[in-house]
């Protein structure tokens, strides 16, 4: 059964280029009509075959070229919002369409099938109609199954719900792996003191050479990171950093009984919702959370 929100997040699985434009543009003019605002996101010959198709009408929409977009889904997540936003502040509502472009499926494709249901959540109180857009041609089955699984309705002749839509925290549990254990890492203590923290953690980032641009961006992240800690998890039991993969790790360990939500850190901000953990998945390459013997932890990657 799908959900009754403003939100509506589609499907439209195409055979031919052609067929993408003809289906899409009729879709985006139908809500230029109505007075809505319209956005496409694809790669630049995408973008190019719309802005044809759409003639006149281009001016009106918003085209996103999608090569820096994808880098990872919390970035994703938020450039879409604020995309979404702007439309919104002179319509009210707007259409998308969104090309999503996938290789092979692999740890990636799982990765981006996480980010599909994230929107469902992410975007749930806007009232958009956001339709991606995919090529069928030579679509593994896992990828039209996950696909399926993260949009409540799918366009053939036309709209039809989705028999295997799941709910999102659903879907991000379980492509979400369970952190591995890192014994590599050195501990240090700094009690509460967030200055404290700061400095050392600095030390450390300085001590592994890590560039300046990365480091600021991991002391911003993790001194949110550990402000939660202190607000949330009755304190702050220990932190570790080192390397690991190639990558410089802070894990920020509190003394708190932990949380359970899959979606920490991925829905923007608003009344109920705090900006630390938001802003940590923004800065951080990846940021997760583990019950581990010494404590509930948030570990953040650079």
């Amino acid at each position: 059964m799908t959900p009754e929100l403003p939100l509506r997040h589609n499907v439209f699985l195409y055979e031919s280029d052609d067929e993408y434009v003809e289906r899409s543009a009729a879709f985006l003019r139908e809500g230029l009509e109505a007075g809505e605002g319209a956005i496409v996101t694809n790669a630049r010959a995408g973008l190019a075959g719309m802005r044809d198709a759409l003639g006149d009408d281009a001016h009106r929409v918003t085209f996103v070229d999608v090569s820096q977009t994808y880098t990872r889904p919390a970035r994703a997540v938020a450039a879409y919002y604020g995309t979404l936003l702007e439309q919104l502040r002179s319509a009210p509502s707007v259409r998308a369409v969104a090309d999503m472009q996938l290789g092979p499926a692999d740890e990636a494709f799982e990765v981006w099938t996480g980010y599909e249901a994230i929107c469902n959540a992410a975007y749930a109180h806007l009232p958009a109609w956001v339709v991606c857009t995919y090529n069928a041609n030579g679509l593994p089955d896992q990828v039209l199954e996950a696909v399926l699984r993260t949009h409540t309705d799918v366009l053939s002749d036309d709209w039809e719900p989705s028999q295997q839509y799941e709910d999102p925290r659903a879907v991000v549990r379980q492509v979400t792996p369970d952190p591995e254990p890192l014994p590599e890492l050195r501990s240090f203590s700094v009690g509460d003191d967030l200055e404290l923290f700061r400095e050392r953690l600095a030390r450390e980032l300085v001590a592994d050479r890590v560039p300046d641009a990365t480091a600021l961006e991991m002391l911003v992240a993790a001194t949110e990171v550990a402000a939660n800690a202190v607000r949330h998890g009755s304190g702050i039991e220990s932190v570790r950093v080192g390397r690991s993969d190639g990558r410089f790790v802070c894990e920020v360990i509190d003394r708190g009984t932990g949380f359970d939500d899959p979606l920490a850190g991925y829905l923007v901000p608003r009344d109920g919702i705090g900006t630390g953990l938001w802003v940590a998945r923004q800065l951080a390459w990846r940021l997760e959370f583990l019950h581990s013997p010494a404590g509930f932890t948030a570990r953040l990657w650079l």
